[in-house]
């Protein structure tokens, strides 16, 4: 029977679930309106310069970013998840007061000023940083800290999409790993609060304009398994490439207060390229009556995916601006920006799906008769492969859209884009940034600790041996020297022929009153061991034996010892596993004390 207090907590901490869910959903309102405010303040650049005040703006938002991150809050450059994620994992869910407040200001400057990145890393952080700072101000323990972190990032996402469910999953899938290590309830209640503010203040209205897709013909099916195919492989891209040239950025002899006003230059000239590319392929994006024009590869680009949605792009904006989009987003954030990816993964994902579809349509008309559905399903696909959230990806298009027809399009791209980016990169785009800083999040791959250590890693490679003439009295004078009780046997040439334990040298007088030798009185069936052999195998054969020891031999050379193991061994292989476990940022507290989540070699 649940006890009582336990009761009055769960009911505690819903209660600041739903809490944190209206400062989510109030502060994703606000945060978009701030976004807008700084867009129509800073487009008066282009307006009064002309066309090469587009390369002007992301520089002047690359200054103004960087002093605030630098001199500030270096937890704010960049996409923000990875951020939270190492919050979660590695400090208790613990995120400085001040991050979510500089985060939102220097990503709504780094968006407004026509920075390629999109805002829901930011309004995750911020709801991350809400949920960590009432944790804090109520003195919560660290589950529940890491409970309503998940709460504040999926409340975020929910309210900034108007996906309460896909919110949920987000911080569930990408966050927690899974569901482990927190209640779920809060999450949800969270998400849903967060959206229904935000629906309030904002009206109800989907993320996307799109008509109602419908699957043409079932063989329609094939080409979206295409899809997921070609996605998967180009999410890989994507991601690497992404790092990529982040890598060559962060090599330049620039400043932290100017490199980003370098890849603000860079993502001005690829805008001002794409200003023109506009009227060549008679592109209009489909920005809302108070939304500002900018170029379709500047800020969060969901102008020009409506615009693909509707079926209003060519098939060359769509590749062009699909692979400018991908140099963009690694330009403002890969120089320090501030902003999520994504958006950009959407807009990419979209764009090549679209031409997909296009392309399919050309070949096979009856087959495809609303190639833009392509796009859709191509915006969930990127995602999976990229951020390896494939049931978030399903769930958020279908809220985000309010298209639910396109369901099994969706699950087949999506799962296949999954399995191959995984097959090719362990990482997403989230975690490769962690692990490049020497941070391994894997969660919810749970196996025995002992699976994870091999025996040379806790073996002693220098024990204490015994030669095979030597009397009990040499050898009881050994025991008390080195307090051991179990001792390889090794002759003259170095070749192991036996093991002697303590209990063997209680032995009735020798007749003629001469001391046993340990020739005599050694077991010469031992047990040897590969060096490659698991602690959880050599632990199983050992106990299947009745035998605490084992000596590890040469594969090459299977009479030279190269270690010694006994049962107390076990014990420094679970310390060395902790140890990694630790490293990798692993929660100990979260799991069962017989299981570990692998963390890799």
């Amino acid at each position: 029977m649940i006890q009582k207090n336990t009761i009055e907590r769960q009911i505690f901490l819903f209660i600041l679930g739903a809490f944190i869910g209206v400062v989510s959903g109030v502060t994703a309102v606000l945060f978009r309106i701030f976004i807008l405010i700084i867009s129509q303040v800073f487009v008066i650049i282009p307006q009064v310069l002309g066309v090469l005040g587009w390369v002007v703006l992301p520089i002047l938002g690359g200054l103004i970013v960087a002093f605030i991150v630098v001199r500030y809050a270096p937890e704010a450059k960049g996409h923000g998840v990875p951020e939270v994620m190492e919050a979660y994992a590695l400090h208790d869910g613990k995120i400085r007061f001040r991050v979510p407040l500089l985060k939102s200001l220097a990503s709504a400057i780094c968006i407004g000023t026509g920075g390629s990145c999109g805002r829901e890393g930011p309004i995750a952080q911020i709801g991350a940083g809400a949920g960590s700072a009432v944790a804090t101000a109520f003195h919560l323990n660290k589950r529940e800290r890491k409970t309503l972190l998940v709460c504040g990032l999926s409340a975020g996402i929910a309210a900034t999409f108007n996906a309460p469910l896909g919110g949920a999953l987000f911080g569930i899938e990408v966050l927690a790993g899974g569901i482990v290590g927190f209640s779920i309830l809060p999450v949800i209640l969270a998400s849903v609060v967060a959206t229904a503010i935000a629906d309030l203040i904002l009206g109800t209205a989907v993320s996307f304009q799109a008509p109602l897709f419908v699957m043409g013909h079932p063989i329609e099916l094939v080409f979206y398994l295409a899809l997921g195919i070609t996605l998967g492989v180009i999410s890989v891209i994507w991601m690497r490439g992404f790092y990529s040239i982040e890598d060559l950025l962060e090599k330049l002899r620039a400043s932290k207060y100017i490199l980003p006003a370098i890849g603000g230059f860079l993502t001005g000239v690829l805008a001002l390229c794409t200003f023109y590319l506009e009227s060549v392929f008679a592109y209009s994006g489909a920005f809302s009556a108070n939304q500002p024009y900018y170029p379709a590869i500047m800020g969060v680009g969901y102008a020009f995916i409506d615009t693909t949605l509707l079926g209003n792009a060519a098939l060359g904006a769509l590749l062009l601006f699909g692979l400018m989009k991908i140099f963009a987003t690694s330009f403002t954030l890969g120089s320090g920006g501030s902003g999520g990816v994504f958006a950009p993964t959407l807009f990419i994902g979209a764009a090549f799906g679209g031409a997909f579809g296009l392309v399919c349509s050309m070949l096979v008309p009856w087959a495809v008769p609303q190639p833009m559905a392509f796009a859709l399903v191509g915006m969930a696909a990127l995602f999976a492969g990229s951020g390896r959230a494939p049931i978030t990806c399903i769930v958020m298009l279908m809220e985000m859209t309010a298209d639910y027809s396109l369901i099994l399009p969706l699950m087949i791209a999506v799962s296949s884009s999954y399995f191959v980016s995984s097959l090719i990169e362990p990482e997403s785009i989230y975690t490769l940034k962690l692990s490049r800083r020497g941070v391994k999040i894997q969660s919810g791959i749970h196996i025995s600790a002992l699976k994870t250590i091999k025996v040379n890693e806790a073996m002693t490679a220098d024990p204490a041996i015994l030669h095979p003439t030597m009397t009990t009295t040499k050898v009881f004078e050994i025991i008390d020297k080195t307090h051991h009780t179990k001792f390889p046997v090794v002759d003259d040439f170095g070749n192991v022929i036996g093991i002697l334990v303590a209990e063997d040298l209680f032995h009735e007088p020798k007749e003629d009153g001469s001391e046993y030798q340990v020739r005599e009185l050694m077991n010469p069936n031992f047990l040897h061991l590969d060096p490659g052999c698991t602690m959880d195998s050599a632990l199983q054969i050992m106990m299947k034996r009745d035998e605490g020891h084992a000596v590890i031999v040469d594969p090459k050379d299977p009479q030279r010892m190269i270690g010694y193991i006994t049962k107390a061994d076990v014990l420094k292989a679970y310390e060395i596993a902790i140890i990694r476990l630790q490293k990798s940022g692993i929660d100990l507290d979260d799991i069962d004390p017989a299981e570990i989540i692998d963390a890799g070699e």
